[in-house]
């Protein structure tokens, strides 16, 4: 009676992983989720980062860093940013795994930069064009706001209405 039974939790187990005989909705038919790091976003403000050590010179914000658009199949800004061609990557981080682990203390600085949670949402994006090899992370600090950390600065960018 026990092998009866295994064979038949067995066999019902493999009739529910086939796939149906129906197609299942395809292409426009699935709603694909929008990725909260599109659209157009502007620097609010750009602080020095906590990781530069005593003695090292202050750098300073690139002002081309104003303003950047990231789509689907293009970026725009900077000509670090525009790519016709961009990938795109969205992880889970800690405060360790913030800007490439750079933080001195990462639980205390992570909060004094605004981060609430453990778990931070990061965009990596990517791009080659010509000799060009560009990548960079973006931090989520809120649905309206994204961080970025390049040469020592910190840029905190707010999403416009566009």
């Amino acid at each position: 009676m026990l092998r009866f039974l295994s064979v038949s939790v067995i066999a019902f187990a493999l009739v529910a992983c086939t796939p149906a005989t129906e197609e299942a909705a395809s292409g426009a038919d699935v709603p694909t989720p929008r990725n909260p790091f599109f659209g157009t976003w502007e620097v609010t403000r750009a602080r020095i980062a906590p990781w530069l050590k005593e003695g090292e010179p202050e750098p300073e914000a690139d002002p081309a860093f104003t303003r950047f658009s990231l789509q689907p199949d293009a970026s725009s800004g900077p000509a670090l940013l525009t790519c016709d061609d961009p990938q795109y990557a969205t992880n889970l981080v800690s405060p360790r795994g913030l800007f490439e682990g750079n933080l001195p203390d990462p639980a205390a600085d992570a909060a004094a930069l605004g981060f609430v949670s453990p778990d931070i949402t990061v965009l990596s994006f990517s791009c080659k064009s010509g000799t060009a090899d560009v990548g960079l992370d973006f931090a989520m600090l809120d649905d309206g706001q994204i961080m970025l950390g390049l040469d020592n600065v910190i840029y905190t960018f707010a999403r416009t209405g566009d």
